[in-house]
């Protein structure tokens, strides 16, 4: 495969990733469900943008008895499958990705040496892929949720299980390619995970470190491993390897993963599976990480024979540029990012809308997985900054023009002008940082009023670490 060749449109819509400008396939009778007028939108605006697959992630939520047998298991399952047709009818394959053993609302990890939860491992990817029959593309990920360390499991224990898993996909799917993904220091949390004794199955969140934990020896025998196994995998099997084994990909010394990218390339397709290049999993609001996009793309290029990738969202409605930079840093690794973004905007709004593109660096200013070029904070500067952005998107309305987009034009502006005044309100010389607090989690967090609380807290931190990035007058 050529270099871009698999550009991979990935939206996690996962429990602790709710959002409003995410799909809610969790809880179907609130607010953030989609209709099949805006998949079939979502699938024609990323086809435009020169995406090729669209992969999503068979969140534990789902991949248990209940998330099969539940109404909302009955609505997912329709909805996927609805998704596979406007999908293939546009040219764009799909692809599910699962964690080989987390499973449940509350994340649990199986373990494979266990022969009842092997057992049951197996029955919920023999289902799954059964109940999803016109999927293209099933990858299988270490998890993240996930990862055992109990009965003897290690990195070789997710390579030998993955193996037998794929034998089942290939049985209920003939047609679908196999993606085999790393994700994580080899690999994430088999063998290594420190959860307290007696809960060993359980989510702890801050355990969750641990399974980043890099060790030479173990990454040079759990690699070489994948080495020797990787004949046993289908034919033309991909292998989702970053450069580095890091959780941002940078080939740092002992963490290099370049040479073994390489030595994989010789026998199977690689890609890789950044989340942070375009939005990490903190904070939402307006991206716009392009030079690091850029400059990974070109780094990737010369690096190994990469075929593509995924690109990242958790916020479909909202950062829509993001996505159209993605996917020209595949099929243009040496375009100009801030000319694409102007010419993004003014198909959006007209010649004006090229203005938009100078102010959205700022909304970087706030620390965040991945934002390694955050400019530095000066209040008033920065609030006169936002105010002229309010202006200009107030400008332009009646000024949009109808692409292929989700939400409308009209929607995205008035999307882009609330963030615009919110930034500019808590950038003020006497904001009310509760008040914005709470206002910002009404517009953006509100579901998780009405849900069960998540195992894992996420919108809660996100939303204090960036008020308290003002509160605080920008001090990391």
């Amino acid at each position: 495969m050529a270099f871009g060749e698999r550009r991979i449109c990935y939206n996690n819509f996962a429990g602790h990733l709710l959002n409003s400008y995410n799909p809610n396939l969790l809880y179907p009778s609130l607010e953030g469900t989609w209709s099949e007028s805006d998949w079939n939108n979502w699938i024609r605006m990323i086809s435009s943008f020169g995406f090729n697959i669209y992969e999503f992630w068979l969140e534990p939520f789902f991949f248990c008895r209940e998330g099969i047998s539940s109404e909302t298991g009955k609505y997912f399952i329709n909805t996927m499958n609805t998704v596979c047709r406007i999908a293939h009818d546009n040219g764009i394959k799909v692809e599910m990705i699962v964690a080989l053993a987390t499973s449940g609302a509350k994340w649990e990890t199986l373990c494979p040496n266990d022969k009842n939860d092997c057992d049951e491992i197996r029955y919920l990817w023999n289902t799954w892929t059964q109940l999803l029959p016109e999927l293209d593309i099933v990858g299988i990920f270490p998890g993240d949720p996930g990862g055992c360390a109990a009965n003897g499991c290690t990195a070789e224990t997710y390579i030998d299980k993955s193996i037998e898993i794929c034998a089942i996909i290939k049985k209920n799917i003939p047609r679908a390619e196999i993606e085999f993904h790393t994700w994580g220091p080899p690999f994430f949390g088999w063998g290594i995970i420190e959860n307290p004794p007696g809960r060993e199955k359980e989510f702890v969140q801050e355990c969750q470190t641990s399974a980043w934990k890099f060790s030479k020896e173990r990454m040079e025998k759990s690699m070489n491993y994948l080495l020797k196994k990787l004949p046993y995998f289908p034919s033309g099997t991909a292998v989702a390897i970053n450069m580095g084994f890091t959780p941002d990909g940078i080939p740092d010394g002992e963490k290099n993963a370049i040479p073994w990218a390489r030595e994989i390339a010789k026998t199977n397709p690689i890609l890789t599976w950044d989340f942070s290049l375009t939005e990490g999993e903190n904070a939402i609001l307006p991206h716009y990480r392009f030079k690091r996009l850029f400059d990974q793309r070109r780094a990737e290029r010369y690096a190994a024979p990469y075929c593509g990738g995924i690109c990242f969202t958790m916020t479909p409605k909202l950062n829509q540029l993001s996505l159209y930079e993605s996917a020209l840093s595949f099929l243009k690794p040496d375009a100009d990012y801030d000319q694409a973004a102007q010419n993004f905007y003014e198909k959006l709004f007209g010649p004006d809308g090229r203005k938009i593109v100078s102010y959205l660096p700022l909304f970087e200013v706030v620390p965040d997985w991945g934002n390694y070029a955050r400019p530095i904070y000066e209040q008033s500067n920065f609030h006169q900054s936002m105010c002229e952005l309010t202006d200009l998107l107030h400008l332009l309305k009646g000024h949009e023009r109808e692409i292929h987009f989700i939400p409308s034009a009209v929607q995205y502006r008035e999307e882009l002008l609330w963030f615009a005044e919110w930034f500019a309100q808590i950038s003020s010389p006497t904001p009310d940082y509760d008040a914005l607090a709470k206002q910002y989690w009404r517009k953006v967090y509100a579901i998780y009023d009405k849900i069960p609380k998540h195992v894992d807290p996420r919108p809660e931190a996100a939303t204090k670490r960036l008020v308290n990035f003002f509160r605080s007058g920008g001090k990391v």
